[in-house]
C-alpha cells in the first residue's frame, strides 16, 4: 500500500460531529464502538482501501489520539496536525 497522509485530529472531530449530528465542540475524546466502526468505514471509503485491523489494534482505538496513531501506522503516514515522533 502506498503511504497516504492519514486524517488530522480536526478531520476526525468533524467526521464524528457529522455522525452524531452535534457541534464539533461536543465530540468527546473517547471513541465508542459505533463511532469507531464509522471512522473505519469512512477511512476505507476515503482511501479506497480495506483496513485489515487485528484485535490488538482495534482494542487500542479508544481515544481520538489512539485512533490517529493506529491510522497513521496502518496508512503509512503522519497526521497533518500532530508532529512526527523523533527518536
Amino acid at each position: 500500500m502506498t503511504a497516504q497522509a492519514p486524517p488530522t485530529r480536526s478531520e476526525l472531530v468533524e467526521l464524528l460531529a457529522s455522525y452524531g449530528d452535534r457541534p464539533p465542540g461536543e465530540v468527546p475524546d473517547r471513541v465508542d464502538s459505533l463511532e469507531l466502526a464509522w471512522i473505519i468505514h469512512s477511512m476505507e471509503e476515503r482511501y479506497d482501501v480495506e483496513l485489515d485491523l487485528d484485535d490488538v489494534r482495534l482494542a487500542r482505538m479508544v481515544t481520538l489520539d489512539s485512533v490517529l496513531d493506529v491510522l497513521a501506522a496502518t496508512l503509512g503516514g503522519e497526521p497533518h496536525d500532530r508532529p512526527a515522533a523523533h527518536g
